[in-house]
């Protein structure tokens, strides 16, 4: 084999190579991601919103930006929005605030095997626009619904 030769083999196996680390690389960041149920079923990387209130969606966080995002812990804020039950629940309004949260615990969900964070605090941005408390802590499931 003449040196051009010899050189374009190396450089094929090289690119080759290249092409297959990235490929690795790609694969393992996604596995090591941690989700969160974000909609009381599946999974989600950096939601825009998230229920936290499955029963009734009265409490939801939307529009939210994710500053910091890790596989134990991710934190971010957005804009809270909680059901006002008065006179009813069906004739209230909606009360809507600044809203920080933090996802933690994360866990290994056996319906997709994804990490899923699986408790979610939040704090209201200066206090609750309604009654009930100003923060608090609400456990997520994996999912309600399988997926």
């Amino acid at each position: 084999m003449n040196r051009p030769a010899r050189r374009a083999l190396a450089l094929a196996v090289l690119a080759g190579a290249l092409a297959l680390l990235c490929v690795a690389f790609a694969a393992a960041s996604t596995a090591q991601r941690t989700y969160v149920t974000s909609n009381c079923s599946g999974a989600a990387f950096k939601p825009r919103s998230i229920v936290l209130t499955c029963g009734d969606a009265g409490l939801i966080v939307t529009k939210v930006q994710w500053p910091q995002w890790g596989k134990r812990k991710a934190h971010g804020a957005g804009l809270g929005v909680q059901k006002v039950c008065k006179p009813n629940c069906a004739a209230g309004k909606v009360a809507k605030a600044a809203m920080k949260v933090i996802l933690s615990r994360p866990r290994l969900c056996p319906q997709d095997n994804k990490r899923h964070f699986t408790k979610i605090h939040y704090k209201w941005i200066p206090s609750a626009p309604a009654e009930g408390p100003d923060q608090g802590n609400v456990p997520l499931a994996c999912s309600l619904i399988p997926r």
